[in-house]
């Protein structure tokens, strides 16, 4: 018989590296929910759509986005209504300044594919969906012919100005890429 008292050291594992301290409960539970009288209610919401799968075709979603559709389609054709010359983005490479955040991926947004590659990095870059460039590009350009006939210059507080609905900063990049290209 010892006359010391022998404690046990026992060394717990987690992914292969020694733990000196392990849980009481090796699976956490949930707390019950006090708010109810102890009966739960599951719904198998796949059983409910299996059986009336038309109940995943909603049409107003539908409807709104052949309506979007149709609205960029319309605002490319004004857009390419306007005396500028699109080809002018095979030659030249502008710059693009703008190194606030992350690029954001675009490639799923509406509109992508009626885009020009370096049109696609600027509004990666600018974190800007297509059809909101698309709207801004149609104002600025718009805002800048009117000026032209009036005998005006169009600088960047006017491209800020005209009609957009998002950050001045980024307009002010626009205003930038736009003029790089020589359409303002």
């Amino acid at each position: 018989m010892t006359t010391k008292s022998q404690k046990s050291t026992t060394t717990f594992y987690y992914r292969n590296v020694p733990r000196k301290h392990f849980r009481k409960q090796p699976y956490p539970m949930r707390a019950p929910d006090s708010s109810g009288d102890g009966f739960v209610c599951r719904i198998n919401v796949y059983e409910i759509y299996a059986k009336n799968p038309g109940l995943l075709l909603n049409n107003d979603s539908q409807d709104s986005n052949t309506q979007n559709f149709n609205s960029l389609n319309k605002l490319v054709k004004d857009i390419d209504q306007l005396p500028i010359d699109h080809q002018i983005l095979n030659c030249k490479n502008p710059r693009i300044i703008w190194d606030k955040t992350k690029s954001m991926d675009v490639s799923r947004e509406d509109g992508y594919n009626l885009l020009h590659i370096k049109e696609k990095s600027l509004c990666s870059k600018l974190r800007l969906t297509p059809s909101t460039y698309l709207k801004a590009k149609y104002n600025i350009l718009k805002a800048a012919q009117q000026f032209k006939l009036e005998g005006k210059d169009f600088k960047k507080s006017d491209a800020q100005k005209s009609g957009i609905d998002f950050n001045v900063n980024k307009a002010s990049v626009l205003w930038n890429f736009f003029n790089q290209l020589k359409w303002v």
